[in-house]
């Protein structure tokens, strides 16, 4: 069995992160992109155009700040299914890197239908890595410095997490097979699908959902103002957005990030607990410049964990 994997990836104004992100994944065995720019200023479209060059990425633009991420990303889907001979597609956003500790993504998911044949969905477990005050402290930082990786959630007695919302296990995120696909629900969690769905054994993401002040800032305030223009929605839905875009309109929220940036005691009382791994994987290989990724595009490497 040999698959042809693709990536779909939802982008506003995320150039700090987003040329790393295809790179490493191209890297991985990646083959073809399809990424909607949902209206970035920030250089996010510039970077785009410019990985082409290296990349096989085609791109669809969306003006609507409508935060309608299940209906965007499913056309997306249906546009490789339609347009390309891509088998497989990975749902992915911008802060999030999917890998596998001793294969190429392909070669992992071939593993995986070769044990559940008939799936159509493939639920990959989700991590969060975090950042400490000596991180996001450094003038170069950068958000694979983030190495303190959740691997479960805290003790409700435990003093070193109070209220801070990122220090919990995530829900999981989904690859589907393009043949059958109804639809790609919302958050990239799930998919209706004709086949069955299947839990991998091989392939896990390590997300970074707390990166420096300035992005926060910037996430919140983009996706905070498009959630209010949003009409599908309860308030359910992006609950954590909403709370987040109440502190940025009231000037809180920098007291807010700082509440998630883990200090040095905090650390350390999570590592004793088995809340949190120190796991520096993928910045032993996103540590170097993209050119020098670019160059070596065409040589898929898996990751061994430490």
């Amino acid at each position: 069995m040999s698959i042809k994997l693709a990536m779909s990836i939802l982008v506003r104004d995320e150039i700090d992160i987003i040329k790393e992100n295809i790179l490493f994944h191209q890297r991985q065995g990646v083959s073809k992109f399809i990424v909607t720019d949902n209206g970035s200023v920030d250089g996010t479209r510039d970077v785009l155009e410019n990985l082409k060059q290296s990349c096989d990425i085609h791109i669809i633009d969306e003006p609507e700040h409508t935060i309608n991420q299940d209906i965007w990303v499913t056309r997306m889907a249906f546009w490789l299914r339609e347009n390309s001979s891509i088998d497989w597609v990975i749902n992915n956003d911008a802060d999030e890197f999917w890998w596998s500790r001793h294969h190429t993504l392909p070669r992992a998911l071939e593993l995986e239908l070769n044990a559940h044949r008939n799936s159509g969905v493939v639920n990959c477990d989700r991590f969060n890595y975090l950042p400490t005050a000596a991180d996001v402290g450094r003038n170069n930082y950068r958000f694979y410095n983030n190495t303190c990786k959740v691997v479960r959630d805290p003790d409700p007695s435990l003093r070193a997490s109070p209220d801070n919302i990122l220090i919990t296990t995530q829900e999981h995120k989904v690859v589907t097979r393009l043949h059958g696909l109804e639809k790609v629900g919302m958050g990239n969690h799930r998919a209706d699908h004709e086949g069955a769905a299947c839990t991998s054994e091989h392939i896990q993401i390590a997300h970074y959902p707390l990166r420096s002040y300035e992005q926060f800032e910037k996430k919140v305030s983009n996706h905070g103002s498009s959630i209010k223009n949003n009409t599908r929605f309860g308030p359910a839905i992006n609950w954590h957005l909403r709370y987040w875009y109440e502190q940025y309109r009231t000037g809180k929220l920098e007291q807010e990030y700082m509440k998630y940036v883990l200090e040095e005691q905090q650390v350390n009382d999570l590592l004793l607990s088995g809340t949190i791994v120190r796991d520096n994987s993928l910045k032993r290989l996103l540590d170097q410049p993209t050119t020098h990724m670019a160059v070596q595009k065409a040589v898929p490497q898996p990751i061994d964990q430490v």
